[in-house]
């Protein structure tokens, strides 16, 4: 009766004495919001052109040359549960199985200036993947000055811009998630008078350039993790991580990973185990019996660029 009741007022209201279905605007959001009342923890999600009801599976597996693949790790989220809040609760595991690898590759979602720092400095874990780049104006124009122009001087708390001029404000702050930033601000004389301001911000006239910068450790792990994925050797380390999506396609293939058989994501965590355990029974028969691991798929198209005349 209670689960009724929450989905009604979710789903209904009554302004006045006529009662109204509420819109997708005027509903809790879906992290909230009950769309089974014979399951109250799935939840909704849509990821690219994908959109499904239920919850998530993040799989960790090892990626040894000479051995065989196994899964390490099982971590079951609801559905709208981003990517990059699992990884501290996913070390902390590893770190209890004495799992714990000296590399990590993840995806874009998994990474973040402060997942960088925290997975070296709390587990001596080096967070190998993509991180997003710098997507202000100036950045994209190739003609502007970002963040990556200003220099920065730590000990003095204190910005350079590339004119050279000095910063007069700095404050601790925090972002809209609650997290530690700083705050940096340029005297209004300096930018008002300044014959590249254009290139610098877009505010009005009389108003400063102001920056929002992460912590040291936060800012000078990002800044590395941007330049060492411009690198040939990130590409190659990289790679092993495509092993994962052939794991994601033999749990769904082989396995039925996307079919939930249970009500409840305690319940579900102990199917993905079982599922997991499924598959690395079958990776361990493959390898005793000495069958290989299959190679990348490729395009009828991809195939045709390989050729040679």
């Amino acid at each position: 009766v209670e689960v009724l009741r929450q989905v009604w007022l979710q789903q209904y209201y009554a302004p006045t004495e006529i009662i109204q279905l509420r819109n997708a605007k005027d509903g809790p959001p879906s992290a909230l919001r009950i769309y089974s009342p014979y399951d109250v923890d799935a939840r909704n999600s849509t990821k690219r052109t994908t959109n499904w009801t239920g919850y998530k599976v993040h799989l960790t597996e090892s990626c040894d040359e000479d051995f065989p693949h196994i899964i390490t790790h099982v971590e079951t989220t609801k559905a709208t549960t981003q990517d990059s809040t699992v990884i501290p609760s996913i070390h902390q595991s590893l770190s209890q199985k004495d799992l714990l690898p000296k590399q990590h590759l993840v995806d874009q979602g998994y990474t973040s200036a402060r997942l960088l720092f925290g997975s070296e400095q709390d587990y001596n874990i080096d967070l190998l993947g993509p991180v997003a780049l710098n997507v202000k104006w100036q950045a994209k124009a190739g003609l502007g000055f970002d963040l990556s122009h200003f220099q920065i001087d730590w000990k003095d708390k204190t910005v350079y811009c590339p004119q050279g001029k000095q910063s007069y404000l700095w404050k601790n702050n925090k972002d809209i998630y609650g997290k530690p930033v700083i705050y940096v601000e340029f005297r209004q004389n300096d930018c008002s008078a300044c014959l590249v301001r254009s290139q610098c911000t877009r505010a009005k006239k009389n108003n400063p350039r102001g920056l929002t910068i992460q912590v040291q450790e936060e800012y000078e792990a990002l800044q590395k993790a941007r330049e060492r994925q411009k690198t040939e050797q990130f590409k190659q380390e990289y790679a092993l991580r495509s092993g994962i999506e052939g794991t994601i396609s033999q749990g769904i293939r082989g396995f039925a990973l996307r079919d939930c058989r249970y009500i409840g994501l305690a319940k579900t965590h102990l199917q993905h185990i079982l599922t997991a355990t499924a598959i690395n029974l079958n990776r361990i028969v493959a390898w005793l019996e000495g069958i290989p691991l299959a190679k990348t798929r490729k395009s009828h198209f991809a195939l045709l660029t390989d050729a040679t005349v």
